[in-house]
């Protein structure tokens, strides 16, 4: 039976419904729903087009047919988009393995598939396009750059694309183009015979090459017209190795061009290059930098512009003024040479980079900006013969000078687009050497590798990838550069310090790719030079820093190369600092056994100490390091075995962080009880060492927070009165006595937090909100360390959930409103999470002594889930829609208007990915069977008998908390 809904039940349930009008909202009207994130609705990724490409590299014809149905399944989702068939659109991500799934395919096939496909999906292509057939092509069959360009088109409607994609297009447009030549140079090289079918050829072939590179260009133009409409964002920026391929296709075709007789072509052509090196020194010149782009006069950024009309040595002086400046005791080495020339403009440019300025970058730049005027100056003067070549007096810049203003803007502090204006150095001298102003002058390796450098060091997103490019380009014979053993180290280092996922990976290619060219090379180092140990340092960095699983495997394997090629006479030395890299993997990794095998090597090195060896001399970093990987295990016994080891060594004592590490291994132990009283045995112990003098440090505030954390997962009786007392103490020597070495943060809060959490006192709420307040408190008397956090604010949320408070729901909403007002007030660290939002739903399920305290919980449900749907920092989870059903089967009297709520929340939880075991159960709790069983659409009630979009986005752990 069911009961009648009060009336004001009836208006609680409406108001909230019209709250949670986006959970209800049908999405049909005409738009596309906003896309969160990286731009990857949860559904749309669960629903992959090419996620189950299967295919052998050997089998063609298989590869074919595989991406024609990713390209087929893509344009036929885009269209059920448009019409109103489906609710979320292709994440960037699946435009993004749609395109490398079809530049993946090889060139041959490439030809072959023009020639057999159907273009039945290119004509879907088309009609969403609204384009018809091409002249050229009336089958509508397109070669895969064609393909990939088209589906990049879709793309643009929906997301900005990297200026990745845009790279890995143009690259391929290019590699057509230049194949179509070489087709040109073969057909001219045929044998006599059938001229006109001959030049027929050739004409096609220049043709089809014209048509790709023209391609090639557009692309380019695009690139940059999204990079500067998104505010010159770094990942929209547009690779150097783009404008090089575009520049030497249109080289290319200038020579093609010239040996088919074009002449009017082979000019147009060259005019597109000399256009292309400016606009690549157009976008790597921020904007607002002085300069005219060809070496002209323009508006500078440290020089005043009266500087043109002063002689040569006005203008060294008012330099070296401005960088005295700053550097009282600087004088300027004038060396032996005769009047102001060429030697002292690179002395002081040096300089600039050996005395850090915020302005020695573009100080730097100003002076070879006016050293190249000059040059031009002297030029004209030259031609006029206005004044005899030998008593000109013009310091032309040479490589040296280059290479420092390279160095000048890498050491820049504060700036955030050095790597951008080194870049814009080489495309400046790429055109002045086209121009014949700098005519000899090249860049060299140290001109790129400072370039890679100040990628690596800038620590935006994307500038490893940029440093790969740089070092492609020095790969390529073409260029004329060889990249060295500095160049190598530069990119992995770039790629070790970067927090991409797949960073180790692409660091341990890079070295693997140095080792095979040195190999190919015969071990002929200036034409390819042999991986180093610091090269090897920076690949084992990748994986230390990372989290990446199998890191610590890998990195053991790397370091087992190391020594095979040790071995065979190579020079690639292994020290305590590679063996600390390998020990920090091993510690960070989370594999099983890992702990083992930090220790064995740690053995390694002291074995090798006792030998005489004291490259391998263990220090106190080798011995923490085991101590956390042993801590990540729980291994408490051999943690503790270590450091009584290290008690006993009269060179390498333990210090704070060894203790806490113990401790903390303690916490994570299986014996907790043990754990508590050893953990208390070791803090007495730091402490009774001290009195004694045997050591000169005390327990810390980290080892406080390893102590209080292991009481708080002891589940001993005493564990909360202990860390209560724990945090008075260090609130009384550290906040109120001024001793900051005990000084409690953040962490200490949280921990004791977390003990009140797990107790079972009933008095656990109010002492919550009582530390909670301390926290707030403290951090407005200027104690930054007790900053309140997200996490101290979910804490406390879960133990009101956990409470029998009276309307505990309105407590909690009270609290997260309070947690954004501190958020919004400045207080960055305190933003809302959703397990904050999760506790606010988990008080209001779990409220209602009487009708009134419902229909308040209730509320407070409806509001809190259409606050985190709209939120822009974070999305509901499984838990967050089961915790929701359980809500509403507590709260809401069963009705018609109960059921529509549940149909439209199960569907946007399915839509989403997200649904969990949990949600079923809820929902199995909440429904009629037959409603149970029509939205489950005859799917078996089981958690793995689901469509696979239905739970792709669900996380174990959400499934381990439910």
């Amino acid at each position: 039976m069911r009961r009648t809904i009060p009336a004001i039940s009836l208006c609680v349930v409406a108001l909230c419904s019209l709250g949670a009008s986006a959970l209800l909202a049908s999405p049909l009207s005409g738009g596309f729903p906003p896309v969160t994130g990286d731009g990857v609705a949860p559904a749309a990724r669960a629903n992959h087009p090419i996620c189950n490409l299967q295919f052998r590299k050997s089998d063609v014809a298989g590869q074919q047919r595989e991406v024609e149905r990713a390209e087929q399944e893509l344009v036929q989702w885009l269209e059920e988009c448009r019409g109103g068939d489906k609710t979320e659109i292709p994440g960037e991500q699946i435009f993004a393995d749609v395109i490398e799934a079809l530049l993946s395919l090889p060139s041959s096939f490439a030809e072959q598939a023009v020639r057999e496909a159907s273009g039945a999906d290119n004509q879907m292509v088309k009609k969403l396009l609204g384009k018809g057939k091409s002249q050229n092509n009336p089958q509508g069959e397109k070669q895969r750059s064609d393909r990939a360009t088209q589906v990049l088109d879709l793309m643009e409607a929906f997301h900005e694309p990297t200026g990745l994609l845009y790279d890995v297009t143009i690259e391929s447009h290019a590699a057509d183009a230049l194949q179509c030549l070489s087709y040109l140079a073969q057909s001219k090289a045929a044998e006599d015979g059938a001229e006109e079918e001959a030049e027929s050829k050739r004409s096609q072939h220049y043709q089809q090459a014209l048509k790709s590179a023209k391609s090639a260009l557009q692309l380019l133009d695009r690139s940059e017209d999204l990079y500067r409409e998104t505010g010159r964002s770094p990942s929209r920026l547009p690779s150097i190795a783009s404008y090089v391929t575009a520049i030497d296709v249109w080289k290319a075709l200038a020579v093609g061009a010239g040996e088919v007789g074009d002449e009017k072509r082979r000019d147009q052509s060259l005019e597109v290059v000399r256009a292309l090196r400016h606009r690549r020194v157009e976008v790597y010149t921020p904007v607002g930098d002085g300069g005219n782009v060809g070496g002209g006069w323009g508006e500078y950024n440290v020089l005043p512009p009266e500087v043109s009309q002063m002689a040569v040595e006005d203008v060294l002086n008012i330099a070296v003024e401005q960088l005295r400046d700053s550097v009282p005791s600087y004088q300027l080495l004038t060396g032996d040479s005769a009047g102001v020339g060429t030697f002292h403009f690179n002395q002081l440019i040096f300089d600039l980079a050996k005395y850090p300025q915020p302005f020695s970058g573009p100080l730097a730049q100003d002076l070879l900006e006016y050293m190249v005027y000059e040059v031009k100056q002297s030029a004209s003067l030259q031609q006029r013969r206005r004044k005899p070549a030998q008593s000109l007096n013009v310091p032309k810049p040479n490589v040296e000078t280059i290479n420092a203003v390279l160095k000048a803007w890498l050491v820049t502090p504060d700036d955030q687009d050095v790597a951008r204006r080194a870049e814009a150095v080489l495309a400046k001298l790429a055109i002045w050497q086209s121009e014949g102003t700098l005519w000899g002058v090249s860049a060299d390796t140290v001109s790129y590798n400072t370039a890679i450098a100040c990628w690596k060091e800038s620590g935006i997103p994307g500038a490893a990838q940029r440093a790969t490019d740089i070092l492609a380009l020095m790969e390529d014979e073409s260029t004329l550069v060889t990249p060295d053993v500095i160049s190598y180290a530069s990119t992995i280092g770039a790629w070790a310090d970067s927090r991409d996922s797949s960073a180790a990976d692409r660091a341990e290619e890079i070295l693997m790719r140095m080792y095979q060219r040195s190999k190919d090379a015969g071990g002929d180092e200036s034409i390819a030079p042999r991986p180093s140990t610091r090269c090897f340092n920076a690949a084992l960095l990748a994986y230390a820093n990372g989290r990446q699983r199998g890191g610590g495997k890998r990195s053991m394997e790397l370091l087992r190369f190391m020594e095979s090629l040790n071995a065979e006479g190579c020079d690639v030395s292994m020290d305590s600092y590679t063996f600390n890299i390998v020990l920090k993997a091993l510690a960070k990794c989370g594999e099983k056994g890992a702990s083992r095998k930090a220790h064995q090597l740690l053995q390694r090195m002291e074995d090798a100490l006792n030998k005489g060896d004291t490259s391998l001399k263990p220090e106190l970093l080798s011995y923490n390091t085991v101590l956390d990987a042993f801590s990540m295990e729980g291994d408490a016994r051999s943690a503790e075995s270590l450091l009584n080891q290290m008690a006993k060594r009269g060179d390498v004592k333990p210090d704070a962080h060894s203790y806490s590490a113990v401790i903390t291994a303690w916490s994570r132990s299986e014996d907790k009880a043990n754990g508590a009283r050893r953990a208390e045995e070791l803090f007495d112990d730091i402490e009774g060492r001290y009195a004694a003098g045997e050591t000169d440090f005390r327990a810390s505030a980290e080892v406080y927070n390893a102590l209080i954390n292991c009481w708080a997962k002891s589940g001993e009786r005493k564990a909360l009165y202990r860390v209560t007392q724990l945090l008075s103490l260090m609130e009384e020597l550290g906040l109120q006595g001024g001793d900051r070495d005990v000084t409690p943060n953040s962490r200490t809060y949280c921990a004791v937090l977390d003990t009140l959490s797990r107790s079972r006192n009933w008095n656990a709420c109010n002492k919550s909100l009582e530390i909670l307040e301390r926290m707030e408190n403290y951090f407005s008397e200027g104690y930054d360390s007790v900053r309140p956090c997200a996490r101290a604010y979910s804490i406390v949320l879960s133990t009101i959930a956990r409470s029998r408070k009276k309307n505990k729901a309105v407590m909690a909403q009270d609290l997260l409103h309070r947690m954004e007002s501190e958020y919004r007030s400045g207080n960055s660290a305190c933003r809302p999470n959703i397990y904050s939002y999760n506790a606010v739903l988990n008080a209001a399920a779990f409220s209602g002594r009487d009708e009134k305290e419902q229909e308040d919980a209730f509320k407070v449900a409806c509001l809190t889930f259409d606050e985190l749907r709209m939120s822009e920092h974070v999305k509901p989870s499984s838990v967050s829609y089961g915790t929701f059903l359980k809500a509403i089967k507590k709260l809401m009297p069963e009705s018609d208007v109960r059921d529509d709520l549940v149909k439209g929340l199960f569907r946007k939880c399915s839509q989403e990915g997200l649904v969990s075991d949990f949600v079923l159960k809820e929902m199995a709790d909440l429904s009629t069977p037959d409603l149970y069983q029509s939205l489950l659409k005859g799917v078996t009630n089981s958690y793995g008998n689901l469509p696979k979009s239905w739970s792709a986005n669900v996380r174990e752990r959400d499934s381990i908390m439910a």
